[in-house]
């Protein structure tokens, strides 16, 4: 090149600016997701009042005495005695009454006997025991003095006599009877437990045939009397299943029907005491009667009851247990609500002589009647009786409770108060002070003294005097008192002492669904929708399950647990159809098929709900998610017309934000940015958020960038919101990428890798950013965007081209070795046609600079061979001129460097030429040298090459002498941007030789 064209070129320089292309921005911004942002439904639902357990009223002090056993008596006339041969001709004679002859004295004793002349046949007989000398007549005269004796009424000289025959000769015939008759005469005197022995005894030695059904029996009447009531039922069970004499089968009939009452077995006592007294007037009949009444009102026959007392005291009116029956008779009438005959027999039962004990438990029934009925008048006149009465404290303590709790229940809650306080404070009954504690929390509580209330339960459930039931009711008035109060940490600690001491309690589903409330107060959602899943699960058939259900669903949906919160609703639809719960619970299935990218399977439960119209409270939410499924679907001018009925059904910020994404789809930019701007204003939360996102994404689409900017860069600074802040991020990188700020490009695309990795434009974002970073030689960021995007998506930049767009950037930043292990990971050769030039030449490039030159040389020969195109033969040339000019070849290298400028334009042929100016000035040809750089530095405004270029040709012209063309050079140099600090420092240096600055 000569001088003056060398001059020229100086000049071009001095006058051209630098200029760079501007990439086109092709990403557009999608209009916000109204389907995800349709909320649930929420139930109108809130926690419903757990109602107090029912808590019975204390048991009296003066319990209503239990009905005695029936007094151990038989028929005596029926009892089996000794064998006894009829009476001899003048049984009674001389012989024996004035000689004393023993033998004949128990023959007139056996003859009166059998007479009926019972005090003549005790004295022959007493005769001739005193008389008798042989054993045999002795035990004979007394056995039938015994049974004189018993039929006079002696029982306790019959026991003397009878035990001295029966140990005398204790396996004979009269022996055997003896002890018959002593196991009744024990029953007698009230000895059970002497009697069961004998009777045991005489049936385990084989008693008489005749006597056995008799021993039988009496051993079950001991057994009774012993109140071994299960046994005596057995014994009796098994005699009447036998054949018995017609005595015993009757009395055991008595007997068996009382027993099988006092197991609690009425309907069968009713049974068998109905046969007996259908028997008429015997033994015991009376006591039939009493005892059939009082089994009929346990089997829950009061009526009955009535009528067969009545007809009792009616045919035996000073029976000794008429006072039991007046007893009786009040209690049945109670049951049968006769409130004033109960009060008639009351009076009645003061007026028996020996009534007495039984008269205030009588009062205390009628009181405690007249209390749990809540008949006011009824209590007020019992109570205030029973007060005027002289009563121990703990009665009166009891009647004040009864009072008190009528008042309560009557309205007059200042007279209960103070009742209730008397007996909290009375001293001796600690288990009516609980019950009034109780009833004092309770009347707090509806005062809506909530914290008095749940400290006044606290102190009853610790009282150890309290009953189960009052405890159970303390630990429920507790929880509810706490929860109203707000404390709800006390009133799940309640709520579940309740459930783990009463699992079973009619309360316990109730208190259960309480739990879950006071859980989700006290901030455990997880735990409050847990318990509601795990109730509805347990208890499918509470019509409190369908609730349950809809409250964990709310819960699951508003914790992100879609997938649960569709299967619960599933199971509120499926269950129970035609529950309150089925419509929310269709609406809001609905509504998670649109936000899960099922819209059109939602459309047809969507469009029956709308047509429900003013009949559901849901329809405005309904309008809203068809709208928003319409518009999912592609259908936006339809989903216009939901979006504007729900918009004035009150779904403002939702409707406003439909509509305007409508418009967004139809690119009516004006529309939407003012639906948007009302959505940001009336909405709330995501969807104020994301009409924020839609009014940035219509600006960023119309490409009004600065304005964009101006409202995005605020909003993704603020707080996250999944559905728009990466949409935002992304448009961020998109603008600063164009507008190569790398910088501002780096720190969005950086962000949406580390807090949206799942967001589908986070993959393209970062290799986007790594593309064109490496398209402006900003390699380091180039390479870091890559190396997240491996990290962040494995495999991703194993692409061919991706792969060598990676490998060039480490190449560029110094990581020769790394890159050549990611080119060494597939042959140059093995990828597509197009891009073997380019892998060929990096790999020769990584070759080259881990040392390996040969390998280096060869591979730039392949890549020449197979370039398809000027820029790859000649890139292929410089490398090779590159490697020569290093070893010397300088004749090879020129040959090559200049096929490569021949070939290349742009950056490519500027290096060939600055390669040959390199290779001139090495060999001493300075002017050559100089040409060669001007040319370089003419061929592209600003690049490495040229800078290099320009400070190599004021070094050539400063070799020259060429001083002016050096300063323009130089100057020219140090007036570029980004002129690398050495380059610099040598053209300051190059222009202080020159006496230049």
């Amino acid at each position: 090149m000569t001088r003056p064209r060398a001059l020229l070129l100086v000049a071009l320089l001095a006058l051209a600016g630098g200029a760079t292309a501007r990439a086109e921005i092709t990403l557009a911004l999608p209009a916000p997701d109204v389907a995800a942002l349709v909320p649930l439904a929420e139930p109108a639902l809130d926690k419903p009042p757990v109602p107090l357990p029912a808590v019975p009223l204390p048991p009296a002090p003066v319990a209503t005495p239990e009905l005695p056993p029936a007094p151990l008596v038989g028929n005596l006339g029926e009892r089996p005695v000794a064998p006894l041969a009829p009476p001899r001709f003048l049984a009674c004679n001389p012989v024996g009454s004035l000689l004393g002859v023993a033998s004949e004295l128990i023959e007139c004793g056996r003859a009166r006997y059998q007479r009926g002349e019972l005090e003549e046949a005790r004295q022959a007989l007493d005769r001739a025991v005193q008389l008798a000398t042989d054993r045999g007549e002795i035990r004979e005269a007394r056995y039938w003095l015994g049974e004189t004796l018993l039929r006079l009424g002696k029982p306790n000289e019959v026991e003397r006599l009878m035990l001295q025959v029966n140990q005398d000769d204790p396996r004979g015939e009269l022996g055997l009877y003896a002890a018959h008759e002593l196991g009744w005469v024990s029953l007698e005197l009230g000895r059970p437990e002497r009697a069961l022995t004998y009777f045991d005894n005489l049936l385990k030695v084989g008693a008489p045939p005749v006597l056995i059904p008799y021993a039988r029996h009496g051993r079950g009447l001991a057994l009774y009397g012993l109140k071994r009531y299960p046994e005596a039922r057995d014994t009796w069970a098994g005699l009447l299943n036998q054949s018995a004499p017609r005595a015993v089968a009757w009395e055991g009939t008595f007997w068996l029907g009382d027993t099988l009452g006092r197991l609690g077995d009425y309907a069968g006592a009713v049974q068998r005491l109905q046969t007996f007294v259908s028997g008429g007037p015997q033994v015991l009949i009376d006591s039939g009667l009493l005892r059939l009444g009082w089994w009929y009102r346990a089997a829950g026959q009061p009526l009955e009851a009535v009528k067969t007392y009545r007809g009792m005291l009616s045919a035996y009116p000073r029976a000794r247990e008429a006072a039991w029956a007046r007893l009786g008779l009040v209690q049945a009438l109670l049951d049968l609500d006769d409130y004033p005959g109960a009060r008639e027999e009351a009076k009645a039962l003061e007026q028996i002589n020996g009534a007495a004990p039984l008269v205030v438990p009588a009062r205390l029934l009628m009181s405690r009647w007249a209390t749990e009925k809540s008949r006011a008048t009824e209590a007020r006149e019992i109570d205030d009786e029973l007060l005027a009465r002289t009563l121990d404290p703990v009665t009166r303590s009891y009647v004040l409770l009864l009072s008190a709790e009528a008042s309560r229940l009557g309205g007059q809650g200042g007279d209960a108060r103070d009742r209730f306080e008397l007996v909290r404070g009375a001293p001796g009954s600690p288990a009516l002070g609980a019950y009034a504690a109780l009833r004092l929390a309770q009347m707090d509580f509806d005062s809506r003294e909530f914290a008095q209330a749940r400290d006044g339960a606290r102190k009853v459930q610790a009282d150890p005097a309290a009953s189960a039931e009052i405890r159970a009711a303390a630990l429920v008035l507790g929880g509810e008192a706490a929860y109203w109060a707000r404390d709800y940490a006390q009133a799940a600690a309640l709520y579940n002492t309740f459930l783990s001491s009463y699992p079973t309690h009619p309360q316990a589903p109730m208190v259960s669904l309480a739990l879950g409330w006071a859980e989700l107060r006290g901030g455990k959602a997880a735990a409050a929708r847990q318990r509601w899943t795990r109730f509805a699960q347990q208890a499918q058939t509470d019509p409190r399950a369908p609730e349950a259900l809809v409250l964990a669903a709310d819960l699951a949906g508003r914790a992100g647990d879609f997938a649960g919160a569709q299967s619960l609703l599933d199971q509120v639809v499926d269950r129970y159809p035609n529950s309150e719960h089925a419509e929310l619970a269709t609406l809001n299935r609905a509504i998670l098929a649109v936000r899960g990218g099922r819209a059109a399977d939602a459309l047809p439960e969507l469009g029956r709900l709308v047509q429900r119209g003013a009949v559901s409270p849901y329809v405005g939410r309904a309008r809203a998610a068809r709208g928003a499924a319409l518009l999912a679907t592609g259908k936006a001018a339809e989903a216009e017309r939901d979006f504007q009925a729900a918009l004035g059904l009150g779904e403002t910020g939702l409707a406003h934000l439909g509509l305007g994404s409508a418009s967004f789809a139809r690119q009516q930019w004006d529309g939407a940015a003012r639906h948007f701007a009302d959505a940001r204003d009336s909405g709330g939360g995501s969807v104020s958020a994301a009409a924020g996102y839609g009014l940035a994404a219509v600006l960023f689409d119309q490409r009004k960038i600065a304005e964009f900017k101006q409202l995005a860069t605020p909003l993704v600074a603020g707080p996250v919101d999944p559905g728009t802040t990466p949409r935002l991020l992304q448009g961020l990188a998109a603008v600063a990428t164009e507008e190569k700020r790398w910088p501002d490009a780096r720190a969005p695309t950086l962000r949406l890798a580390d807090q949206f990795p799942k967001y589908e434009g986070t993959q393209a974002a970062l290799s986007g950013l790594a593309r064109a970073a490496g398209q402006s030689e900003e390699w380091a960021l180039s390479r870091d965007m890559y190396a997240k995007l491996g990290e962040r998506f494995p495999g991703s930049t194993t692409s061919p081209g991706t792969r060598l767009d990676y490998a060039e950037a480490l190449l560029r930043t110094g990581a020769a070795a790394e890159a050549r292990r990611a080119l060494e990971a597939s042959p140059p050769e093995a990828g597509p046609p197009a891009q073997v030039p380019r892998a060929l030449a990096l790999m020769a490039e990584a070759q080259e600079a881990t040392g390996n030159r040969a390998a280096a040389l060869d591979t730039y020969s392949r890549q020449v061979a197979v370039a398809a195109t000027p820029k790859e033969k000649a890139l292929g040339l410089i490398g090779q001129g590159r490697l020569l000019l290093a070893d010397g070849k300088w004749d090879e290298a020129r040959g090559k460097l200049e096929q490569a400028l021949d070939v290349a334009d742009g950056t490519v042929a500027s290096e060939a030429a600055y390669r040959l100016g390199e290779g001139f000035r090495a060999t001493g040809k300075t002017q050559e040298a100089a040409d060669m750089y001007m040319t370089a530095a003419y061929l592209t405004g600003d690049s490495p090459w040229t800078r290099r270029a320009l400070l190599g040709a004021g070094q050539a012209f400063s070799a020259l002498k060429q001083n002016d063309s050096a300063v323009i050079v130089y100057r020219k140099l140090l007036a570029m941007s980004d002129v690398e600090p050495d380059l610099a420092d040598a053209a300051r240096k190059g222009l202080r030789a020159l006496g230049a600055s």
